[in-house]
């Protein structure tokens, strides 16, 4: 992993994204490499949910394929895993603008997209590695307002550590 970590992140974020990067290197598929993720968010972040949405060969369509929080029905099994296109809901405008979204009530957002339950905050995050979209990392808070500049901090260094392991799985994948 060569991604660096931001200065002004806290022992905790530290901690957690040291642990990742840990993960990030024994994952040998990209599910098992988005299911490090989902775990190290929560326990950095104190999230109630993180999902990490793949994105297919076709460029389309984004699916389910890590949750941690009430998603999770057993260990490594979501319970009904959903698919978004690129450009619906705030998932799939994160994919299309390749941006950053941060919705501070979800109410007031057309885009949102109820999955298990409604949440009143959501933060969306495009899984890049050189330009390339690989995916996004998402999460819902029950809360109004709850995502801080730190959480965004944290989640796109996440992100970005994610992101440069999918690209490695898939190089090897295309070698093998």
């Amino acid at each position: 992993m060569t991604a660096e970590q931001p200065r002004d992140l806290d022992a905790a974020a530290e901690a957690a994204l040291a642990r990742l990067v840990a993960l990030l290197r024994k994952a040998g598929s990209p599910r098992e490499a988005a299911w490090a993720i989902s775990s190290e968010a929560i326990a950095a972040l104190g999230l109630e949910d993180c999902i990490v949405y793949l994105l297919d060969e076709g460029g389309a369509i984004l699916t389910q394929v890590a949750a941690y929080g009430p998603k999770l029905k057993a260990p490594r099994v979501i319970e009904h895993p959903i698919t978004l296109r690129v450009g619906q809901g705030v998932v799939g405008a994160c994919a299309a603008t390749r941006s950053p979204q941060r919705i501070d009530d979800t109410r007031t957002d057309p885009r949102y997209v109820v999955d298990d339950e409604p949440r009143l905050s959501e933060l969306a995050l495009p899984l890049l590695h050189r330009g390339e979209l690989l995916g996004v990392l998402d999460s819902e808070h029950s809360q109004a307002g709850f995502y801080s500049d730190r959480h965004v901090r944290v989640l796109q260094q996440m992100a970005l550590l994610l992101a440069e392991r999918l690209a490695q799985l898939r190089q090897g994948e295309t070698r093998g």
